[in-house]
């Protein structure tokens, strides 16, 4: 039933049978997939859970540890951090109800955990708080906080709600452990469906492939082995049909092929048959005029291709007879013709060749004139440049003097500047000298102070130990004054020395600037002399200049004539040689002529 389907359905067949299985193996594991992403979201929530019971717990802790804080210094930051831990403990104990609305155990218990923390916070840490603020700075109310009855009999209540919130995270915890075994085997099952699933789709699309090839290969093997026996020459050779689908309707329309060609191939022989007969006859007709005897006749006939090629083969014939006889009598005239211009071309060649060896001779003296002429020409420009060149730099090079003066000027102007300006700055110095003896003066009287004042506390014993501890910091802020005083003193020294060296480095630097502007006027006077003298070269080379462009533009008017004169003779020279070569092959071509049709024999 396979083998009788289209191909079409064939390939539709299979490819929508390996889907399904695909298919159903995705819905399958798609089911699975979903079980599992619930499953990991359960495992979330108590994760999300457990973190929040931290989170409480670590807000409690941070409550405590900021109470105790408070009540051990009395601090109002520590009390303000206090009251501020405990407003976060209603939004943690909140967050937990809402996570575990699903579930009532734990609802209960943070129900039961909300209360026990409003009453700890209410009765405790309220009471606590407020007696320490009662104390206020007396001294001994850290002791006395310490054996008040809730701190000392731990019975603060808040060991309950540690061991309330460790229950409601054990609970949790055990939820979670039961969920990952859910997860587990939801994986495992999985794994077992996917692998049996690929496993089947691999097996069926072998079958299915298999059978798909056998169903299209052994048609298309029966008939590559019908054609490869026609291509041996075998015309007899059919192909068997196997099939309906299209293979086979290819299998029929093949053997139908096949007959079809091998009666055309019989047509085809006998009608090559007679057309050899009549090419035969043609051939040997033009073999004949092939060798020089037109005299053979045509007889083959007929409305065919070769009976009107017969006929055009007898005109040609018939025409080439009369054209030969034609050639014959024009050949001898041609030939008589060709040997009387042949002697005169001789004569204009020879007289045409010794005017152009003259010219040759005349326009190679001309153009030697028109060379040197040029040559000089050059020469003269070139020194016109030079000159003008000379004069251009020269004046470049006077105003850049000019302005290296003024810059100088503008240098020397700047150094006196600089050295009033560090003169200023040692002076300053100085002044910065005056004012830290001042700071170091004061530095001294402080440290004195603040001896005395240590000295004074130690006398007042435990209620002036406050006093001694700034009087140790005045004194050893005293003491980095002293040395802060010192090392600026050390490097304001360093400055004024450098700025000593650079006053005299400064005088050098103008002296020499000064003496460099005396130079540069004198190279100044210098080269207004020697442009004054380059000036009065110019007129003289342009007087020269024009003088010799006038005779190069006459010495090429001459070397433009004579050229002109040299091409006339030259294309009169070549046109006697061709002349003369024209005639000589003529000669030649009327031999030929007579020689070739002398070999044609046009008798009837």
């Amino acid at each position: 039933m396979f083998n009788h389907l289209s191909i079409k359905k064939k390939l539709y067949f299979s490819f929508s049978a390996i889907l399904a299985i695909i298919l159903v193996l995705l819905s399958i594991a798609y089911n699975r997939f979903n079980s599992l992403s619930d499953a990991n979201a359960w495992d979330r929530h108590s994760l999300d859970v457990i973190q929040a019971i931290d989170q409480l717990r670590n807000d409690l802790l941070q409550v405590q540890v900021e109470a105790r804080g408070y009540y051990l210094t009395g601090a109002q930051d520590r009390l303000e951090r206090t009251r501020k831990e405990m407003i976060d403990l209603p939004a943690s104990v909140a967050e937990l109800q809402r996570l575990t609305a699903d579930n009532p155990s734990q609802v209960a218990r943070f129900r039961k955990l909300e209360q026990m923390v409003r009453v700890w916070s209410g009765e405790v840490i309220e009471s606590q708080l407020k007696l320490r603020q009662e104390l206020g700075d007396k001294p001994g109310a850290a002791d006395a906080m310490g054996r008040t009855g809730p701190l000392s009999r731990n019975t603060s209540g808040v060991s309950e709600i540690y061991k309330s919130m460790a229950e409601a995270a054990a609970e949790e915890r055990k939820l979670l452990a039961e969920r990952s075994q859910a997860s587990d085997r939801l994986q495992e099952v999985m794994r077992m469906i996917l692998t049996g699933g690929g496993v089947a789709c691999i097996v069926l699309s072998m079958a299915i492939a298999w059978q798909l090839v056998r169903s299209l290969l052994a048609p298309l093997n029966n008939l590559t082995q019908a054609v490869n026996r026609i291509a041996a020459g075998d015309q007899s050779a059919r192909a068997e049909v196997l099939s309906s689908d299209e293979l086979g309707n290819v299998t029929t329309e093949f053997n139908r092929m096949a007959q079809a060609i091998q009666d055309n191939l019989a047509k085809e022989l006998a009608t090559s048959n007679a057309l050899r007969a009549k090419v035969d006859s043609l051939l040997g007709v033009v073999s004949k005029a092939a060798a020089g005897d037109l005299t053979g006749k045509i007889t083959v006939e007929g409305d065919d291709a070769i009976g009107r090629l017969a006929a055009g083969l007898d005109r040609m014939f018939e025409n080439l007879r009369a054209l030969l006889n034609n050639v014959q009598k024009a050949g001898i005239q041609v030939t008589t013709s060709a040997t009387e211009i042949a002697a005169s071309a001789k004569q204009q060649e020879a007289t045409g060749i010794e005017q152009a060896q003259t010219s040759v001779e005349v326009l190679s003296t001309t153009k030697e004139i028109s060379a040197n002429t040029s040559q000089l020409l050059k020469t003269m420009e070139e020194a016109t440049s030079v000159a003008d060149y000379t004069t251009s730099a020269t004046a470049d090079a006077q105003a850049n003097l000019k302005r290296m003066d003024g810059t100088m000027q503008h240098m020397v102007a700047a150094t006196d500047s600089i050295n009033a300006k560090l003169a200023a700055l040692s002076e300053k110095a100085s002044n910065i000298n005056s004012v830290l003896l001042t700071i170091t003066k004061v530095a001294d009287q402080t440290n004195i102070l603040s001896l005395n004042a240590a000295i004074e506390a130690e006398k007042a014993g435990e209620a002036g130990r406050g006093f001694s501890v700034v009087a140790t910091e005045i004194r050893r802020l005293a003491d980095q004054t002293s040395v802060s005083t010192w090392d600026i003193e050390q490097m304001l020294k360093e400055m004024q020395s450098a700025v000593s060296a650079s006053v005299m480095g400064m005088d050098k630097f103008s002296e020499e600037i000064r003496r460099s502007v005396g130079e540069v006027r004198q190279v100044t006077d210098q080269l207004s002399g020697v442009m004054d003298q380059v000036q009065k070269l110019a007129p003289q080379f342009d007087a020269v200049l024009q003088g010799m462009q006038s005779q190069a533009v006459g010495a090429e008017q001459i070397t433009a004539t004579m050229m002109q004169l040299n091409d006339a003779t030259q294309q009169t020279v070549e046109s006697l040689k061709a002349t003369s070569e024209a005639v000589h092959q003529l000669q030649y071509a009327a031999g030929d002529l007579q020689t070739s049709v002398a070999n044609f024999a046009v008798a009837v």
